[in-house]
């Protein structure tokens, strides 16, 4: 099995991501998030974060400071820097 079917079928990065989804879940402009583990680009593994904000009148104004904050708490909860996985954040309304 290589590294990357590992990494597909592991359940900790679930678990991870769940540690966001519930960080999220009362946030007012965040309606669920989803994530999917697969080959980037560059042809490496990546964690692919997408959300889907609760409105499409949500500004990038105000989808900013979200964006930034969840991208340290992919660091923080995730760790994907860590177990070898790039991330992506993906916002959609």
């Amino acid at each position: 099995m290589t590294a990357f079917q590992e990494w597909t079928a592991s359940k900790e990065v679930s678990s991870r991501v769940d540690l966001l989804r519930q960080k999220y879940a009362n946030h007012p402009l965040v309606k669920s998030i989803s994530h999917k583990i697969a080959p980037d680009w560059t042809d490496d593994p990546a964690v692919f974060i997408e959300v889907l904000l609760a409105s499409k009148d949500i500004s990038t104004a105000q989808v900013l400071p979200v964006s930034e904050e969840m991208h340290l708490d992919l660091l923080r909860f995730v760790r994907t820097d860590e177990i070898g996985l790039h991330s992506y954040l993906k916002f959609l309304n």
